[in-house]
């Protein structure tokens, strides 16, 4: 069996030029759609597509009848990105500046929006390769997918208007399930058993799988931006302290911090990134390592980890043995233990 990461370059390859083919070449490309593969184009690891794919194959569906949806999560994914790093004053992306550092704000919108259109046509163009019935309900997985995505990340936005800092472990894992996990483990899964005409029990299986797998990736990516190496996470060390977000180490920390501590920690979370200091982030740092809330949140995603694993292995016995099935299964360890 190849590794995880060379089966994800592998689908890497097939969805870009997948996307290459349904982006204009027009006398607007210049001024749209070349900014539309930026984020594409850099290091990525195709996570959503590659997931979709192997979810297909390992089935027992073609590659021709999974490809172009599967482009279309990719793209989807990229437009999030554009919109997540404006919201989040977010400064690096895979390594590079973000789309509206280099290009502005506005365009950056722009190029965000677009994409969300262009995600329509090879939806639609389903019909032909799919049929009707199994294209319909694939555009209802992906209007569902973005309503959950956007309910998300409403709720962590709201949680920094109102400077919510009661938060429980319940509350964090629910935005991370809605903003993160639905678009990138739950949707792509569900809509590979769609296109091979899963059953009802077969669908409730992938999703209790994904639900797990994506909660669990959602933790060590907030953990990855504390401890992983900038040059290889390819995203700002610590960009989630300055930015001021929900991850579960840091309402671990709040919850376990004396009052003293968790009164000058809402002071610095309430500043606007520009107004706070190395020392600022340094603090919140410091009593995230104090009070063992690294340790604790590794703990929570192996957990949900092995939830995962061992569900898969034990409920999925409707999927024959395979390349595709080896990277499904793998997936729940892989997520808590890359490295970027």
């Amino acid at each position: 069996m190849s590794t995880l990461s060379e089966y994800m370059e592998e689908c890497r390859a097939l969805v870009i030029a997948e996307i290459e083919q349904f982006v204009p070449h027009n006398r607007y490309r210049p001024i749209l759609y070349d900014l539309m593969l930026e984020y594409p184009r850099r290091a990525g690891k195709a996570l959503r597509p590659s997931l979709c794919i192997a979810t297909c194959r390992a089935m027992g569906g073609r590659l021709q009848d999974v490809l172009r949806t599967a482009a279309v999560l990719e793209l989807f994914h990229n437009a999030f990105l554009i919109h997540d790093d404006i919201e989040d004053g977010s400064l690096m992306r895979r390594g590079l500046p973000t789309l509206h550092r280099d290009y502005g704000v506005s365009i950056a919108i722009n190029v965000g929006d677009g994409i969300f259109a262009l995600c329509l046509q090879p939806l639609l163009d389903n019909m032909e390769e799919l049929g009707i019935g199994k294209a319909l309900r694939i555009l209802e997985l992906i209007s569902r997918m973005v309503r959950e995505s956007v309910e998300g990340q409403a709720i962590e936005l709201d949680w920094i208007r109102h400077q919510r800092y009661d938060l429980r472990d319940r509350d964090y894992c629910l935005m991370a399930y809605k903003k993160t996990c639905w678009y990138t483990f739950v949707a792509p899964m569900l809509i590979s058993g769609t296109i091979v005409g899963a059953t009802p029990a077969q669908m409730a299986r992938l999703r209790k799988y994904a639900a797990y797998t994506g909660v669990a990736f959602q933790i060590q990516d907030d953990l990855l931006n504390l401890v992983g190496d900038e040059r290889h996470y390819g995203k700002e060390s610590c960009g989630d302290l300055w930015e001021g977000k929900y991850t579960l180490m840091l309402l671990h920390m709040l919850r376990q911090a004396a009052p003293h501590e968790r009164q000058r920690c809402v002071r610095i979370l309430q500043q606007p990134r520009e107004a706070k200091t190395e020392a600022d982030v340094g603090y919140l740092y410091h009593l995230i390592c104090r009070y063992g809330s690294i340790d604790y949140a590794r703990e929570v995603a192996r957990h949900l980890a092995c939830k995962a694993r061992h569900d898969f292995e034990k409920t999925t016995t409707f999927i024959e043995p395979s390349v595709h099935r080896d990277f499904l299964a793998a997936m729940a360890g892989h997520v808590i233990e890359r490295v970027h």
